[in-house]
């Protein structure tokens, strides 16, 4: 019955609490979770259901996190840690990529990541991190990457990196390690690349990198003298890419040098080298290098690049000493001011296809030194970015250039002043890219022949040359360009007639690219387009300083157009009537525009995706104009800086498949109506004057993964109007927010008392109480009701147990005693008046009376019985009478049958009856079987009493009977001793 009790009780609790945790939620961070955001709670978001991103949340400490058990990757960067505990990670088994970068930690625990066995990227770059405790790593047995570097560690010793057997990249740039012992890398056996650039390292212990076998790419720096010993390298045969940076001297002998062994080194780059004398003895044994870097900032002789000396000829030079040259491909040489080196020593360039030189000589000293160059270069670029002089190209220039000019194919030229005579380029028939960059004078017009014998220039770049094409006859410049793929003459002064120079490029019918923005043409007032180069896929033509009509349809002649680009320029009348099958990009930013179209007619783009209508003035708004184009698969679409104050539906009917849209640097006040945009995953809103964001645009950023919504720079109304937005921050899982939470860009613009204040740190309470009373009510009503049910169907139970705790000092007047005596009255010391209660059914009256009776009360040795029907008084209160009997009785004689179990009377008097074993721990009951009980009618404190107390099954032969009762006597007269097992 008790336990009965409790199953009710339970039950009201239970539901009570479920009623309250779905109709009365609130949302509320753990403690623990609190105090990890000093600003507020700005939760971390989870991407993608397996990704934690807690990056830029002023985080102090590592919040509990929901599901780190099935996290793949945790980013905590850009944060306010200053220590990590060693259970930060414990629940994040299954994690791959760990980044703590970006914040203030000093040290890490041992145990710190002991849990993280599947580790495979753990970056702690840009910390304060001063030393690598012993087994730090020890855990991460597949950790492939570890980055430590902006950190301040001072020395790398044993055991530093024990565990790390798979590790491949280990990065240590910009610390201020400047000792490494013996054997601090030597368990990295598979580590391919490592960087130790820009750190203060004393001399190399004699062997760093010995069991560095799998070490691919190596990157090393000194601020100390002879820190390169002979042995410092040794190893890495399979070494394939070095970079040194340094300002001393290394330690070379006349038997080799540091780098001899490296067999396999393919790529050297070699930064701030001031003593080239010693660093020309560096490339002796590299058989294989083919692509060198170097920059220089000392006084240095003549570079010579041999792989191979003859010791024997001490008398000759080094030149005449060299036996074997560096094989190389790619060489890029800088000279850093104030550097006055002399120029490489090209003969021993021969296998050279591609040249870099940035020099502080003049143009015409650098193309004077290249005569000696015997190799196939294909690629050079002369930058001579320090000197004033002027140079004039004419075709005498390159003409004691080797036959390798002939077969050059890019030539990048930039120096300060740059001027034409005659056609300077007619040796190089291979040329296939010319660019000329950014001279800050280009001497006089370019001659009608400067380019004569480009017959394969495919590419003509001209950038920033501040020239002018000839008065006249300007196609005679282009007129041998059969191949010419690309033109650009951008940022310039041209500024002859537009129109004839266009129709002279219509017949160069391999143009894709012509970009001729920044100029200064002359007569584009009327532009006719009667032509076109028939394969013009990109045309941009913008920046001009005069003002543009466009009178005739440009698609009906680039009918191949993929991009047109018309931005910052003044557009008087824009005509496109016909469909542009092609265009995809069309650029009207920074424009003013007059007129747009022709009375009315459609522009129909069929595949055009991106449209920029950004910074537009003109004599219709913004929604009129884009009603001109009929665009049906427009992805992109800029609309910022135009002044909007509000958004139209005609802009939602037309662009139904928009995914990106830029409104930044308007006048919005509310862009409720972007909710039906139902493809949009990049909303550009900052810097408008928007006070509300509405909980259907919040909606639309909230199920998609990677969206990017840009809120910065709005004036919020941070009253019950903002908590939408307020929570969205709190419980959005999925978008990107560009510039994270908190921040000075999310500020409060109203009311005055929160201005200023970030819209996470305002505190508001906003929730409506009517239906949280509503909710009360009828949840106590059903609670109610519930109780009354369950009374109703546990009454007896209930009175029982009321009854027991009003009479608990009465009862006790009736315990046991340890003895058994015989029969006595009840006065006398209390002892029990009968041998045993009987609770029967009614329709087992029969069988109780003329066998139980019979053969128990009637016989040699007979015993008392109480039978409630004949024992209990009447005009007594039936509880307290029956629990009297109960107690006054030695044991307790149950007769069982299906009937009993389901009469409610009867279950009552055995619960009871169990009750009492439980209260004495005595096993005074005794149980008989009249008929089996089904198993379905068996309830679980009948299956508890089976296996607790006696039990005997009514038999239907003679002697069984007689064996029977023989067995129920024995029962009666046994003593009933403690038993624990029921003292509770």
């Amino acid at each position: 019955m008790a336990s009965n009790m409790m199953q009710c009780i339970c039950s009201i609790v239970l539901f009570c609490w479920m009623f309250y945790a779905c109709f009365l939620p609130t949302y509320q961070q753990p403690t623990q979770a609190q105090s990890c955001y000093p600003q507020g709670n700005i939760v971390c978001k989870t991407w993608n259901h397996t990704n934690i991103d807690c990056k830029s949340r002023n985080l102090v400490c590592i919040p509990p996190l929901h599901h780190a058990s099935s996290m793949l990757l945790l980013d905590i960067s850009q944060n306010k840690l200053t220590v990590v505990s060693n259970v930060a990670f414990h629940e994040f088994q299954k994690l791959q990529h760990l980044a703590i970068s970006s914040n203030s930690i000093s040290s890490l625990d041992g145990g710190t990541f002991a849990g993280l066995h599947d580790l495979l990227t753990l970056d702690l770059s840009i910390n304060l991190i001063s030393n690598i405790q012993i087994d730090l790593f020890g855990n991460l047995h597949k950790l492939q990457e570890l980055d430590l570097s902006d950190n301040r560690i001072s020395a790398l010793l044993d055991g530093s990196f024990n565990g790390l057997e798979q590790l491949l990249t280990l990065n240590l740039v910009n610390n201020m390690i400047y000792f490494i012992s013996d054997n601090a890398l030597s368990s990295l056996i598979k580590l391919s690349q490592l960087a130790l650039n820009r750190n203060f390292l004393h001399p190399l212990p004699a062997f760093p990198f010995k069991n560095l076998a799998s070490l691919q790419m190596l990157q090393l720096s000194w601020q100390n003298e002879s820190c390169l010993s002979m042995t410092s390298l040794a190893g890495l045969e399979n070494l394939t890419s070095l970079t040194i940076s340094f300002h001393d001297q290394v330690n070379n002998n006349k038997t080799g040098t540091p780098l001899a062994n490296l067999t396999a080194l393919h790529e050297l780059k070699m930064f701030d080298v001031y003593d080239c004398d010693t660093i020309e003895k560096l490339f002796f044994g590299l058989q294989n290098l083919h692509h060198l870097v170097i920059s220089v900032t000392g006084p240095c002789p003549e570079i010579m690049f041999c792989s191979m000396y003859d010791e024997n000829a001490n008398n000759l030079n080094a030149r005449h000493r060299c036996k074997k040259l560096v094989p190389l491909i790619h060489l890029e040489f800088w000279q850093i001011p104030p550097s006055t080196t002399s120029l490489p020593a090209f003969e021993t360039l021969f296998n050279l296809t591609s040249l870099l030189l940035s020099l502080n000589v003049d143009m015409l000293t650098a193309i004077e030194a290249l005569n000696t160059l015997d190799s196939p270069l294909q690629n050079l670029t002369l930058i001579m970015p320090n000197t004033h002089q002027v140079c004039i190209l004419n075709s005498a220039t390159f003409a004691s250039w080797g036959n390798w000019k002939a077969s050059l194919k890019v030539l990048v030229l930039s120096t300060h002043e740059l001027g034409f005579e005659g056609a300077p380029f007619e040796w190089f028939h291979g040329l296939e890219v010319l660019e000329i960059i950014y001279p800050t004078h280009l001497i006089d017009t370019l001659p009608m022949n400067a380019f004569e014998g480009l017959v394969s220039l495919n590419t003509l770049a001209m950038v920033d040359v501040n020239t002018n094409m000839p008065s006249s006859g300007a196609i005679n410049i282009f007129s041998s360009y059969n191949s010419l793929s690309m033109l650009d003459l951008s940022y310039n002064q041209l500024n002859g007639d537009f129109e004839s120079f266009w129709d002279q490029l219509c017949n160069i019918s391999s143009l894709e690219y012509i970009d001729l923005s920044n100029n200064e043409f002359a007569s584009i007032f009327t532009m006719h387009w009667s032509c076109s180069p028939p394969n013009l896929k990109i045309l941009k033509i913008g920046y001009q300083q005069k003002v543009m009509t466009f009178s005739t349809d440009i698609c009906q002649v680039a009918t191949w157009l993929e991009s047109f680009d018309v931005r910052a320029s003044e557009v008087f009348i824009f005509t496109m009537n016909s469909t542009c099958h092609h265009l995809v990009t069309l650029i009207f930013s920074h424009c003013k525009i007059g007129f747009f179209g022709s009375h009315g007619v459609e522009t129909h783009l069929p595949i055009l995706e991106d449209l920029h209508l950004n910074w537009i003035s003109s004599i219709y708004d913004i929604f009129t104009l884009l009603n001109f184009f009929k665009a049906p698969q427009l992805q992109r679409l800029y609309l910022n800086n135009n002044e909007l104050t509000e958004i139209e539906n005609t802009l939602l009917n037309v662009f139904s498949k928009l995914r990106f849209l830029d409104l930044s640097n308007n006048k919005l006040t509310s862009v409720s109506n972007l909710q039906y945009f139902s493809n949009i995953r990049t909303l550009k809103l900052q810097n408008n004057d928007i006070k509300i964001v509405s909980k259907a645009i919040l909606s639309k950023f909230h199920h998609h993964y990677a969206s990017t919504l840009d809120l910065r720079n709005n004036k919020f109304q941070c009253d019950c109007n903002v908590e939408a937005l307020q929570k969205w921050i709190y419980a959005d899982n999925m978008v990107n927010l560009p510039v994270e939470f908190p921040t000075s860009d999310y500020l409060c613009f109203s009311p005055d008392s929160e201005k200023d204040f970030s819209i996470t740190d305002v505190n508001l309470d906003c929730e409506s109480h009517i239906w949280k009373y509503i909710s009360v009510s009828i949840a106590s009503a059903m609670v109610i009701l519930v109780a009354v049910i369950l009374m109703a169907r546990y009454r007896w139970h209930i009175k029982y147990t009321l009854f027991l705790l009003f009479n608990r000092t009465r009862r006790q007047q009736y315990n046991l005693v340890e003895h058994d005596d015989d029969l006595i009255d009840d006065n006398e010391n209390g002892i029990p008046r009968y041998d045993a209660y009987v609770p029967y059914h009614i329709e087992d009256e029969d069988w109780v009376d003329g066998e139980l009776l019979a053969n128990i009360e009637e016989g040699d040795e007979p015993f008392r019985l109480c039978l409630r029907r004949r024992d209990i008084r009447a005009g007594r209160p039936i509880f307290s009478e029956l629990s009297l009997h109960i107690q006054r009785s030695r044991k307790i004689l149950v007769i069982l049958s299906p009937r009993f179990v389901e009469d409610n009377w009867c279950y009552f008097e055995l619960n009871m009856a169990h009750h009492r074993v439980l209260e004495e721990g005595r096993n005074v009951m005794i149980l008989i079987i009249l008929e089996e009980i089904p198993d379905n009618k068996m309830t679980l404190l009948l299956r508890q009493l089976f296996c607790r107390v006696q039990y005997l099954k009514w038999p239907g032969d003679g002697y069984s009977q007689y064996l029977f009762w023989r067995c129920l006597r024995e029962e009666l007269k046994r003593p009933v001793p403690l038993d624990r097992r029921f003292n509770i």
